[in-house]
């Protein structure tokens, strides 16, 4: 089984970003989706991209995951993305941020759209949110998280 945490739109808050390693110590993947606002080394062990609020931060506008288990797309989703975009990437998991709403779309048997909100500044509930997915033979499970009470 492969586990991984999927956060977004942090915004500069190091400290949560501290907790959250902590409280998942032992994942096989960290994923940020943009808007860190922080330097590589402050992100770490995370992997991120370029959101529309890193200045200066030298992320990749996009990245792929190779699991066994299929490929997970990222990116931070600060342009119009539609079923047809994302089903051009050929991945299982297609993870995006920018709208600081959580959001889980099947799109099709095989494929999903998933955005873990934002750990920092919500529009869709009052406590940050996170994701958690775990991928195995069976397929991806996912658990949206809220920083009120999870950690």
């Amino acid at each position: 089984m492969i586990r991984i945490l999927v956060i977004s739109d942090l915004h500069g808050d190091s400290s949560i970003l501290n907790l959250l390693y902590l409280t998942y110590q032992n994942f096989d993947y960290y994923l940020d989706l943009g808007d860190s606002c922080l330097p590589r080394y402050m992100i770490e062990p995370f992997t991120s991209v370029k959101g529309n609020n890193d200045y200066g931060l030298e992320y990749p506008p996009s990245r792929i995951i190779h699991t066994k288990y299929g490929n997970i797309y990222l990116e931070h989703g600060d342009h119009y993305i539609d079923d047809e975009y994302i089903l051009s990437k050929d991945c299982l998991l297609f993870l995006s941020g920018h709208t600081h709403r959580r959001s889980l779309r099947k799109l099709d048997s095989t494929h999903y759209a998933l955005n873990p909100g934002s750990i920092t500044y919500p529009r869709d509930n009052k406590y940050g949110t996170y994701l958690i997915i775990s991928l195995d033979e069976n397929g991806p499970k996912f658990e949206f998280k809220e920083l009120k009470g999870d950690l």
